[in-house]
């Protein structure tokens, strides 16, 4: 397994990868020693990352085999679809995965996701706009989502005006 770190406006992003394929990557604090990247696969990802914080365009031309369920990569796989600058409920997931009943099921795995940012699980939201759950926080969640161009103020003034007509 090969381990390097990103510094990314949002603090350290730790990458993990094994057998030229990307297995892991997530936030972390603070490294407890920086390691740049020696193999190739780890170049490409940093670059990727690189361009994603500069918008510029992404090219993923590298394998991604995060660790999971084969229920779990169905929904990975789902959430890999959602648009840059789009978001998807919890709800519409389950909608597209067949079982609107699995919202639980299928809130864990995204909740389970290896892969942070380019498995998107910050674009999904519930289903009032909220900004619920992330693994690597929910501060961290919107300001990937407004980096993307998602109207965070207009999700967030929809939630606090339905919180008001429910109390």
């Amino acid at each position: 397994m090969e381990i390097s770190h990103y510094k990314s406006p949002l603090g350290w992003i730790e990458i993990e990868t094994k057998d030229k394929a990307l297995i892991a990557m997530h936030f972390i604090l603070n490294p407890k020693e920086k390691r740049s990247p020696n193999k190739k696969i780890n170049c490409k990802i940093e670059e990727q990352l690189a361009n994603y914080f500069n918008n510029k365009s992404l090219d993923l031309n590298f394998k991604m085999k995060p660790k999971g369920t084969p229920f779990q990569q169905e929904i990975w796989k789902l959430v890999s679809q959602i648009e840059l600058g789009k978001t998807l409920s919890y709800s519409k997931i389950a909608e597209r995965y067949g079982n609107r009943k699995a919202i639980r099921a299928i809130g864990a795995a995204i909740g389970k996701n290896t892969i942070l940012i380019f498995i998107p699980c910050h674009r999904v939201i519930g289903s009032n706009g909220s900004m619920v759950g992330y693994a690597g926080g929910i501060p961290n969640k919107k300001w990937l989502l407004e980096h993307e161009g998602f109207p965070i103020q207009k999700s967030l003034d929809l939630y606090d005006s339905l919180q008001k007509n429910i109390n």
